[in-house]
């Protein structure tokens, strides 16, 4: 898992592509040589797929597009949930899920490790817990470069060990920054580029990469519209929480938060 790397499904491996039941699942960030790594798996699917299990990790879950029943095993709470495009669903840490009647589904699965010390010195409490929510139904905040962002998941509805969001990129793009957190991008819509060290990489709808603390980046966008990239990053918090080159924080970010 190269920081930076952009992957995608049309792209991978035949080594990084396996079926589960009728879902065709792209391994598009793996573990490599990290510890309690965050991964992330694409499933396209039309028909049932075979159970997965969240055995010491969290599974934060976002529908790009079609959609499907999701069916989590070993649940107190609500345990079958209906989803479309720009649904999110969180699975916990011992729960096992399967998708049931996917329509045309295209789904981001990214786990987050809940044990080891990395994981424990990560976490944070919550009193509250949300199974599934749906984008367009919180308020927007401001990041860098004029960037609008809307939280999906965090502790506020409890998510402890990370934070998911959507941001919303204006033509241009984002200045260089960096981050004090790991992340996992995944473009949703648009077109445009990432840079790291130097290196332009195209990005389009299903492109992945991740960014590790401090590794500087910038994304551009090259279309009329606003770019929309999913990020989910650990340990949770504010999506504004970046800074430029020089330690500044970037605007719409405080380091009080």
């Amino acid at each position: 898992m190269k920081p930076g790397k952009v992957f995608n499904a049309r792209t991978l491996s035949s080594e990084d592509v396996s079926m589960r039941g009728q879902g065709q699942c792209f391994n598009l960030i793996k573990a490599g040589s990290f510890a309690e790594p965050m991964t992330a798996t694409e499933i396209h699917l039309t028909g049932n797929a075979s159970p997965k299990g969240s055995k010491d990790c969290d599974t934060l879950i976002y529908v790009r597009s079609g959609s499907a029943s999701l069916e989590i095993i070993g649940s107190d709470d609500e345990n079958s949930v209906k989803v479309e495009a720009g649904s999110a669903v969180h699975i916990r840490s011992g729960e096992n899920f399967f998708w049931a009647n996917g329509n045309d589904l295209v789904a981001l699965e990214v786990s987050i490790p809940t044990v080891g010390p990395f994981a424990r010195k990560q976490t944070s409490p919550s009193q509250t817990f949300q199974r599934h929510v749906k984008q367009g139904a919180s308020n927007k905040g401001t990041a860098t470069g004029s960037r609008e962002f809307e939280v999906l998941f965090d502790a506020n509805n409890g998510s402890t060990a990370a934070s998911m969001f959507i941001g919303f990129i204006p033509p241009s793009g984002a200045p260089d920054h960096y981050h004090l957190y790991d992340e996992i991008c995944h473009i949703v819509s648009g077109t445009g580029s990432v840079v790291v060290d130097g290196e332009d990489q195209a990005i389009s709808s299903g492109s992945t990469f991740s960014v590790t603390p401090r590794l500087l980046h910038s994304v551009v966008n090259s279309g009329n519209e606003d770019l929309w990239l999913l990020g989910v990053f650990r340990p949770q918090g504010s999506p504004a929480a970046a800074y430029y080159p020089d330690g500044r924080p970037a605007p719409g970010y405080v380091e009080t938060e």
